[in-house]
């Protein structure tokens, strides 16, 4: 019979997990803890609001009706938009959807910059990457969010970080030219006298697997630049790279497979213990490959973390024997409720948030 939980354990187990050095994936909600608007609903609001069928073809028209009608029915908007296949279509939607999340990061960037506004995510990140062992000089952190809070709170905080681009004002995708911007050169001793030898910086290494608000496709190149983050539509000659919810995200991921999930599946395959923050598990993309057979078939230990669970997550606790969920109790209206599928039971801890990731860090890590 499988054990009892209890709160003693329950911590105790969730402290000892950052023993380990693990993958970190966040999602939207680690975006929604600065403003409810960085998430998927206030996204289908503001492309329902804005995006007018005036201009479109009849093929366009019906994609986008379909798109409106599964919507009206509570379909959310990954599924709704499964039959949107028109390329302009498509653009558009990437387009409206740069410019929305364009608008609220430009609002908090600043802010995150200069410390006056925190990205609560980046406390537990520092934490973990402040307590990187000696024989690792690399965190990998991946995300499928389109905005830059993360790189923001990095910056505020000091901790270098790559993207997989190197260069100046337009930089260009070589994850090995990246890589040689934290790597210097250290002097070893040897037989009485000195060798060079490289050696990385301690650095994060942060995979955007859905594109960005500053990636773009010129040509055949993939290009990061901050110059047009924050307009609206397309510069001439470069189309931004934006993955966004709908069937036709595969085959944008299929085009540029390598240069967004290469070495973010290579970073999977080396490790032993996944965090999955504010991820809610809708895209199978990113999940459903290698990230669930490290989970179910090799039952690496796992941590999600975000406020509310769904039945998406509630199919990796049963499948899966070692995965932790900390969420809101959908019953309560405050208090946390704690999920292990290795126990016959899950508790509730009334007086305590711990799915506030600010929350979390103080009471597991310490302030």
């Amino acid at each position: 019979m499988r054990p009892l939980l209890t709160e003693k354990i329950a911590l105790e187990s969730l402290n000892n997990f950052f023993r380990l050095t693990p993958f970190i994936l966040f999602g939207t909600g680690a975006s929604c803890a600065v403003d409810p608007a960085f998430g998927m609903e206030a996204l289908k609001n503001y492309l329902v609001k804005n995006l007018s069928s005036d201009h479109m073809d009849d093929i366009q028209k019906e994609q986008w009706a379909t798109v409106l009608d599964k919507l009206e029915k509570g379909i959310d908007l990954e599924n709704a938009m499964y039959d949107v296949r028109d390329e302009r279509l498509i653009r558009d939607i990437i387009n409206y959807t740069a410019s929305h999340v364009g608008i609220h990061d430009r609002e908090y960037g600043t802010k995150i910059f200069k410390g006056k506004k925190q990205w609560p995510t980046a406390v537990l990140i520092k934490k973990i990457f402040d307590g990187l062992p000696d024989s690792k000089s690399v965190l990998h952190v991946a995300t499928t969010n389109y905005d830059l809070l993360a790189e923001y709170a990095f910056e505020h905080m000091e901790i270098p970080y790559i993207t997989g681009f190197y260069g100046g004002f337009y930089r260009r995708w070589n994850w090995n030219e990246s890589i040689r911007q934290v790597t210097r050169i250290k002097q070893v001793p040897r037989q009485g006298t000195f060798r060079s030898v490289p050696d990385s910086k301690k650095h994060i290494r942060l995979y955007k697997v859905h594109g960005s608000l500053n990636t773009f496709i010129c040509g055949s190149d993939i290009i990061e630049t901050n110059a047009w983050v924050h307009e609206t539509g397309s510069r001439d000659g470069f189309e931004r790279l934006m993955i966004t919810p709908g069937t036709s995200k595969y085959e944008v991921l299929h085009a540029y497979r390598n240069e967004l999930l290469g070495k973010y599946d290579e970073a999977v395959e080396t490790h032993e213990a996944f965090l999955f923050i504010g991820f809610g598990f809708n895209d199978n993309q990113i999940t459903n490959n290698s990230i669930r057979r490290k989970l179910k078939d090799q039952k690496c230990p796992a941590l999600i973390i975000t406020r509310d669970s769904n039945p998406r997550i509630d199919d990796y606790i049963s499948d899966c024997d070692n995965i932790w969920l900390v969420c809101k109790p959908p019953d309560l209206v405050h208090g946390s409720r704690i999920i292990n599928s290795g126990f016959r039971n899950y508790i509730d801890i009334p007086d305590k948030l711990l799915w506030n990731i600010e929350v979390f860090t103080n009471e597991i890590l310490g302030g």
